[in-house]
């Protein structure tokens, strides 16, 4: 078999100098600037423009139907043009928008003709769910700032969508859930939405007269997007691209007043596990407190919880981490996910606010009797949280989120299982985030900061944790040319502090390794009580037309922390990257669209220590004119790699070049029967290291109420170099390899019955099994080797395994010098759930939920799919059931 020219490439870049690398990326950076500022004067695009009618609450019924005499006065909008598939040009069927404003809503009626009504296709979908189906949406800019909108939808059928966006973006947040009003209607001429959006639950400026609009329509048989506003894919940004809605003069200010009680009644069984020390469990509860909403202006809002109830309907998905990092969940609970945009910055190093770290598991122990256990909560309890959100008439946004967690104690119980005594495992600790932004420009710039802070009150039996910790952010974005080129620049100090255990402990973490042995430019201070860092990056490019480009540079000091409040995913850390893209959005050959690029990344230690040189030759994605995607990575190839922390704070180690490949194709997915393949292989260098995975999916839409999904994910990797542990023999420090041969199965599916509109029952289910066996036990002797084999040594006679122990004389002189366990595994789990959920009136809702789940590991490394699948649901399971109701008053 023909191997690609690595080698070639290497050369390449070790005679590249170090300084060419921002030379290439400075010289990107300039092209962007000259390029926009040389350019020839872009002619401005007409925008439309409508005008409200004013209107009495009386004068419109929300029926769909829309013959009121009203919407004959009104002043309607047309022209439509499509995005997809032939941008740029007119819709193929004629639609009609129409405005009018009460003194308490605003109305919006679209009327979408068709030729064939009968081939409308009419889906029903849970709230913010592709229902795959025709539909209409209509976006509000009520601020006017052309970057942040207020989006509504809906589908034939009744299936709605809404969401908040900012910083000019096309997505945004979902779990934004306002109380407002839509009906739908086909007839004759085709289908009719009408609109009710109440005052109360948008924010504006009540002294502009001119908000930004956009209505777009998609018909689902022909895969067709056409917007009232030209929203050309040649182009970017969102609101920034809207049209322009006029007659908003004298606008009242709404009394915003929203209260949502609840009340939980749960009942929870835990069985015996072999060998635990508890008894079964069955333990019922009752539980209730409050969401208040209340608007201080019409454009800022304050936000507070009372005792809330932060349980997820869906429960995170099963995983085996063997990496020294944590793995990321997204926030599901709806105080904290409402509302976040504001909030979700991310920039070099990590993501700056997490909002999971509030109420999370407690980080503290309390030491057990001799002989016995410690039960520590799941979660720490929240006690109150609250927050402030808004944007002025000027263009400045501004959000403040406070949260305080109770003390948490842990349940001690002696080797009977009888409770002794209990110890403090988290203590009271205060979370804050703040985050101010200015538009300039009409939003076509940006300059903005952020700060976080977390302060914990301590105690001496938990001084290995931090007692603070804090953040503080400056970022700016600059647009120009309607949005063709772009620079984006972000800047962080973080600081911690604590006990000289707490800010050691920071230091040895696996962000950092300050102990490493190697490293010249980071030392380990023993007697340090604070820690501080710092980050910066910029990214610039030219984002619409055929060809795009961008480039950017990071860089991440050793001390920076962001992980108390924020999500680290990297420290230590510099990078130039850039890209090149060619895109063509119009039908061509057999495509509806596709687009293709290369892209070049290079980073090192912030003490020149190389990490690696990645290059993607080329990646291909394509939709066909049949709807099928198609989606392709020939090669992607990693030079000059080393790793930092894959010995845990030894010494760097290099790794072999790396290549991968992966594919995916997806069929139409407005068919009743729609599937999709995603493929993958990897491959390092001259070692045995092989990976590969296969995850296919179908989808199945019997009726226009019921849908259902099937992933099935299969996955085997042979890693001869997965940590296992050190040692210390004849002072010496040996850092102990194995080569891990794993097996992964992973199936999820997901059943959505839409009963009627209102009325939902959602199925989501996950068995989960992933099996490691180990061999080729080996020690590390030349850490810094080119071949790979030069690198190791494998034990061959000097180790013995037996019952779950092995043991390594190293001298071979009948002693053994160090033991480690065997570190097989063969993890199990299933988790599920099933969740009614009832809208029995506009913002009031009844949860009915069961979940149920369950688990087992055990030492051994064989993987037999159907056996351990059968074996899964033999394991004992715990199951909560669930009923929540709340109730929705709007004053």
């Amino acid at each position: 078999m023909t191997r690609l020219p690595l080698s070639l490439v290497a050369d390449c870049h070790r005679a590249w100098p170090r300084g060419h690398h921002l030379g290439v990326l400075l010289l990107v950076l300039i092209l962007t600037v000259v390029g926009g500022v040389a350019s020839a004067q872009e002619r401005e695009a007409q925008i439309p423009h409508l005008r409200v009618l004013p209107v009495r609450d009386a004068q419109i019924e929300i029926d769909g139907r829309m013959d009121e005499q009203a919407w004959q006065q009104a002043m309607v909008g047309t022209g439509f043009t499509q995005r997809d598939p032939d941008d740029g040009d007119p819709a193929t069927q004629r639609t009609e928008v129409r405005v009018a404003v009460s003194s308490a809503a605003v109305y919006i009626c679209v009327r979408a003709f068709d030729d064939d009504p009968e081939l409308i296709r009419s889906r029903l979908a849970r709230r913010d769910q592709n229902p795959q189906s025709d539909y209409v949406m209509v976006a509000l800019d009520s601020y006017h700032d052309h970057r942040t909108a207020f989006v509504f939808a809906v589908s034939p059928a009744g299936a709605i969508y809404d969401a908040y966006t900012t910083d000019d973006e096309p997505w945004g947040d979902e779990s934004w859930d306002p109380v407002w009003d839509v009906e739908s209607t086909i007839d004759s001429l085709g289908w009719t939405a009408e609109f009710r959006i109440p005052f109360s639950q948008l924010r504006f400026d009540k002294d502009g007269s001119t908000w930004g609009l956009q209505v777009a329509r998609r018909i689902e048989r022909n895969a067709e997007e056409a917007f009232w506003a030209p929203n050309s894919k040649d182009g970017s940004g969102y609101a920034s691209r809207f049209g322009e809605l006029e007659g908003f003069e004298n606008l009242p200010s709404p009394m915003r007043l929203e209260v949502l009680p609840y009340t939980v009644v749960s009942h929870d069984r835990r069985p015996e596990s072999t060998g635990s020390l508890y008894a079964p469990t069955s333990e019922a509860n009752v539980s209730g407190g409050f969401d208040l909403k209340y608007g201080l202006t019409s454009d800022f809002t304050v936000d507070a919880t009372v005792n809330p109830d932060f349980g997820q309907v869906e429960a995170d998905p099963a995983v085996v981490n063997l990496t020294a990092f944590e793995t990321y969940f997204p926030e599901r609970r709806p105080f904290f996910v409402e509302g976040s945009g504001l909030f979700r910055q991310s920039g070099p190093g990590g993501q700056l606010f997490y909002s999971r770290r509030i109420g999370r598991r407690p980080q503290g122990w309390a030491d057990p009797p001799d002989g016995g256990t410690v039960e520590i909560p799941d979660a720490s309890t929240i006690v109150a949280a609250g927050k402030v959100t808004g944007k002025t008439s000027r263009g400045l946004g501004l959000g403040v989120l406070s949260a305080l967690t109770a003390e948490e104690q842990g349940t001690l119980r002696d080797s009977t299982g009888a409770v002794v005594g209990n110890g403090v495992v988290a203590p009271l600790a205060h979370h804050f985030a703040g985050r101010v932004e200015q538009d300039l420009k009409e939003g076509a710039h940006s300059l903005g900061g952020m700060v976080t802070a977390l302060n914990r009150r301590l105690d001496d039996n938990l001084d290995y944790l931090r007692s603070a910790a804090y953040v503080g952010t400056a970022d700016g974005s600059h647009r120009w040319k309607r949005n063709t080129y772009s620079v984006e620049w972000q800047a962080a100090v973080t600081h911690i502090r604590g006990s000289e255990t707490a800010i050691t402990s920071a230091q040895l973490s696996p962000f950092r390794y300050f102990q490493r042995p190697d490293a010249d430019h980071v030392e380990l201070d023993t007697t340090r009580t604070t820690l501080s860092g710092w980050s910066f990056g910029a990214r610039g490019g030219k984002q619409t037309g055929t060809w795009r480009y961008n480039a950017g540079i990071e860089r991440v000091s050793p001390g920076f922390d962001v992980n108390e409040l924020g999500f680290q995913w990297g420290g230590d850390r510099q990078e130039v990257w850039a890209n090149l893209n060619y895109v063509q959005n119009r039908p061509k050959w057999i495509f509806r669209n596709f687009r293709g690029g290369v892209g070049i990344n290079q980073s090192w230690t912030t003490g020149w220590e190389p990490l690696g040189l990645w290059f993607r030759p080329v990646q291909f994605y394509a939709t066909f004119k049949n709807n099928w995607e198609i989606n392709v990575n020939p090669v992607a190839l990693m030079f000059n790699r080393w790793s930092m922390t894959h010995l845990r704070g030894g010494p760097a180690l290099r790794q072999n070049a790396w290549r991968n490949s992966w594919f995916y194709v997806g069929s139409d997915r407005r068919k009743p029967v729609s599937a999709n393949l995603w493929a993958g292989y990897g491959s390092i260098g001259d070692s045995p290291e092989r990976w590969w995975e296969l995850s296919p999916s179908v989808s199945l839409r019997p009726t226009e109420s019921l849908s259902t999904e099937l992933g099935i994910g299969y996955s085997e990797q042979r890693d001869p170099v997965q940590w296992i542990t050190r040692r210390s023999v004849n002072d010496s420090t040996l850092y102990l390899l194995g080569t891990i041969d794993r097996q992964t199965l992973n199936m999820q599916v997901r059943v959505d019955w839409m009963v009627f509109r209102t009325l939902s029952i959602q199925l989501y289910a996950q068995p989960y099994v992933s099996a490691g066996r180990y061999d080729q036990f080996k020690e590390v002797i030349a850490p810094r080797a080119d071949r790979f084999d030069d690198r190791y040594h494998v034990y061959g006679d000097e180790l013995t395994c037996a019952e779950g122990t092995c043991e390594v004389d190293r001298d071979q002189d009948g002693t053994a010098d160090f033991s480690f366990g065997q570190p097989d595994f063969n993890y199990k789990a299933f988790r599920s759930t099933l969740v009614l959920r009832w809208e029995y009136r506009p913002g009031s809702v009844l949860y009915v939920a069961w979940q149920h789940g369950r688990s087992g590991s055990i030492d051994d490394g064989a993987f037999h799919a159907v056996n351990d699948l059968g074996d899964l649901f033999a394991l004992d399971g715990y199951n909560t059931f669930l009923i929540k109701l709340n109730y929705w008053i709007g004053l």
